[in-house]
């Protein structure tokens, strides 16, 4: 998901690694805060795929400063990675739903609409199953971890109301 934050950013004008990753945590904080350990692979990676260009400066004193730039075809790209299915793995499911969510804009409204759709359908699926574990008679549960189960899912009824609200401004 790292690499959508990456296009995004690179979307409006081109940075350095560290201003880039600065500007990350400036404005998605909230929920990610990326090392430049994080930043570093996933710009190689977009750099061997073609989707972000590199341009070198040198300063009057002879500093080299690198900047990354959005080629055209990491606008595609984007688009590619956007609709990759979420991971299967629960613990991610809320991270990653809320990268797309924040990156979204790069779309067309016919293509955010196509992922509110197929992303309340995911939701409202995964709210199921965690509703059937949660009342399933061969499953013990301790306290804690019913408690957990029932806050993950008042988390996801929360993301169904927001993607529906979302909906009506598109």
């Amino acid at each position: 998901m790292i690499e959508l934050l990456i296009l995004y950013m690179l979307e409006k004008h081109e940075r350095t690694l560290y201003s880039l990753r600065a500007d990350i945590i400036e404005k998605f904080g909230f929920f990610t805060k990326p090392s430049i350990g994080t930043l570093h692979p996933a710009m190689k990676r977009l750099l061997k795929n073609g989707s972000v260009t590199i341009r070198n400066s040198y300063s009057e004193g002879g500093k080299k400063s690198t900047y990354y730039g959005l080629s055209p075809s990491g606008k595609k790209h984007f688009r590619e990675i956007f609709f990759t299915n979420f991971s299967e793995n629960p613990t991610l499911l809320f991270t990653e739903l809320q990268t797309k969510l924040c990156t979204m804009s790069l779309l067309s409204k016919e293509q955010q609409n196509e992922f509110i759709d197929d992303t309340l359908l995911k939701l409202e699926s995964f709210q199921l199953d965690l509703k059937n574990t949660l009342e399933s008679e061969y499953i013990k549960f301790e306290e804690t971890q019913k408690l957990l189960l029932k806050k993950n899912i008042s988390d996801v009824s929360g993301y169904i109301g927001f993607l529906k609200a979302l909906k009506e401004k598109i």
